[in-house]
């Protein structure tokens, strides 16, 4: 056995190897999203029922954040905001599988003796870099330089256990030349994937291992089918909470990958024969030549393989994992307001947060004009006062309250992360947005109490009155889906001209209000009507200025 000084020696390399691996991992992929976020964003945005896109986009979006289980957290989220159905979600999943793959071909590049030297080049762009793409970018390639160098330190502290008598013996235990220590194998790379939540980093470990000649070909492959089962912790640990169409996107993901593994330990005699013979063919090598490569082919043909195979399935196992989370028979809408697009789980990914912010905001410009349609329609009805409709825009008043809170709580937790410019920006403008809204909701409500108390008060308006109050009314409505579009398609060039048609809303504000006091002057009547007609008056105002607030978030 060896000694003491030398078994501390090789833990710390092989502890610091695989901190060094699960930095670089995230420096790469935090880094690579905020270059590639807006258009990560797109491609999930680009997801339809089409079962081949859903499975590209799955591939493409883990392809470039380097990780199956944030990529399948992050469908959850879609899917727990109702934002991604089931069977969109499932194809993700399964694309999500191949798309993982990518990492460990990065690895089988040897690279390994110039990772100190791509971490000391790409730390430059990291640390004094202003612009935001050099600083990123920098920062993907500084991780990948660490990735190098964390397999590189991993695969020399892995070196000395060839001279272990004592610790080859325990390993031996878990080799797989039978099925029993397939099986085995398999366990320890569910649990170890599982405990440090990322089959990359295990396969790291195994490629380490595998090419100091500690692990056999078999065993290499039984431990990556079990790292295929571990993965998916993270979406179950995930899914705690959410929908039950949430949590059937974790079973999918669990199942995915369970049933493929148990299928290769049914056969695993054949699928070991078959997978040598593949390798000789394809690299004219035995696969012992050069581990790190076929263990990427393995994993890679493993996922492939699963994905063509359960492809025709797909509806089979939407139903299926439907019929094993069924709907529950109390499950009822949400009687107050909750967010819908708004899921902690996506805060990970913080351009693809902030688009999910500017969906709830949308939301609550929608939510403006169903309470201007309503304010719209009780002033028609002087006649016939509809109690239930009028409390139906005071209970929105009170969910846009809720939403404004929520909305400001959720991205200004982004602000505790290294984000982009571009998305502090635009996290600064979503708050002062949801601000403006909700404070248009306020106005909406006042115009309405101020005409409610003019007919509880037993008057009406005259019939020009209502006449202006319903044309303002329907202004507003045309100036809030304006600036809807506006914000959503960050038409900042329009800013302008949507400022100077705000000052003749102003103006027609004014003239309704001089025609007021020029009929007041004929008419004596009413004081207390005309008081709060021009508070109404005022209303109205107030909420063009609050829209012209929200179109000029677009410019700060």
């Amino acid at each position: 056995m060896a000694d003491s000084p030398s078994v501390m020696m090789m833990v710390q390399l092989v502890l610091g190897g695989l901190g060094l691996f699960l930095m670089g991992m995230t420096f790469m992929s935090d880094g690579i999203q905020a270059i590639a976020g807006k258009r990560l964003n797109k491609i999930i945005s680009a997801v339809t029922d089409n079962r081949i896109l859903a499975i590209l986009v799955g591939v493409g979006v883990t392809g470039v954040i380097q990780s199956s289980s944030a990529t399948t957290v992050m469908v959850i989220g879609f899917v727990n905001s109702g934002i991604m159905t089931l069977l969109q979600a499932i194809g993700v999943i399964f694309g999500a599988n191949i798309g993982t793959t990518v990492s460990m071909w990065i690895l089988t590049l040897n690279l390994a003796a110039y990772g100190p030297l791509i971490i000391g080049l790409s730390s430059i762009p990291f640390l004094f870099s202003k612009k935001d793409r050099v600083h990123y970018s920098g920062m993907a390639i500084l991780g990948l330089g660490l990735l190098f160098y964390g397999l590189d330190v991993m695969s020399s502290g892995f070196a000395p256990i060839r001279d272990m008598p004592e610790l080859n013996a325990w390993l031996s235990r878990f080799e797989a030349s039978s099925l029993s220590g397939f099986i085995k194998a398999v366990l320890v790379g569910t649990i170890v994937t599982a405990i440090i939540q990322s089959s990359t980093a295990v396969i790291g470990i195994v490629m380490g291992m595998a090419a100091n000649g500690i692990l056999n070909f078999e065993t290499s492959v039984a431990i990556i089918m079990g790292s295929n089962i571990g993965t998916t912790a993270t979406a179950a640990l995930a899914c705690i909470g959410t929908t039950r169409n949430a949590q059937r996107a974790a079973l999918a993901h669990f199942l995915f990958n369970f049933i493929g593994v148990f299928f290769v330990v049914i056969f695993y005699s054949q699928v070991l024969s078959l997978s040598e013979r593949f390798i000789v063919w394809a690299t004219s090598h035995e696969p012992e030549h050069n581990m790190k490569l076929t263990i990427a082919i393995i994993h890679t043909g493993f996922n492939v393989l699963c994905t063509i195979i359960m492809l025709p399935f797909m509806r089979t196992f939407e139903r299926f994992v439907t019929w094993c989370i069924p709907k529950r028979a109390d499950e009822e809408p949400p009687k107050r307001y909750t967010p819908r697009f708004l899921d902690k789980r996506l805060l990970v990914q913080p351009t693809v947060a902030v688009a999910q912010a500017q969906r709830e905001i949308a939301l609550m410009g929608s939510t403006c004009l169903g309470m201007l349609d309503r304010f719209h329609t009780v002033v028609e009805k002087e006649d016939n006062r509809d109690i239930e409709l009028e409390d139906t825009v005071f209970h929105d008043e009170e969910d846009m309250d809720i939403a404004q809170k929520e909305i400001s709580e959720y991205v200004s937790m982004l602000l505790r992360d290294n984000i982009s410019h571009e998305d502090l920006l635009a996290v600064r403008r979503e708050i002062k947005q949801a601000d403006e809204f909700e404070s248009l909701s306020d106005y909406i409500v006042k115009a309405l109490k101020a005409y409610l108390k003019i007919i509880t008060a037993g008057e009406k308006l005259s019939p020009d009155a209502i006449k202006e109050v319903l044309m303002l009314a329907g202004r507003v409505k045309e100036r809030c889906i304006a600036v809807m579009e506006m914000v959503a398609t960050n038409k900042v060039e329009e800013v302008a001209a949507f400022e100077e048609s705000g000052h003749e809303f102003d103006n027609q504000v004014r003239a309704f209000r001089n025609a007021h006091l020029q009929r007041l002057s004929t008419d004596c009547k009413g004081p207390v009507k005309s008081i709060i007609y021009t508070d109404l008056l005022s209303s109205f105002r107030r909420m063009n200025d609050h829209l012209i607030n929200i179109c000029q978030s677009l410019r700060d």
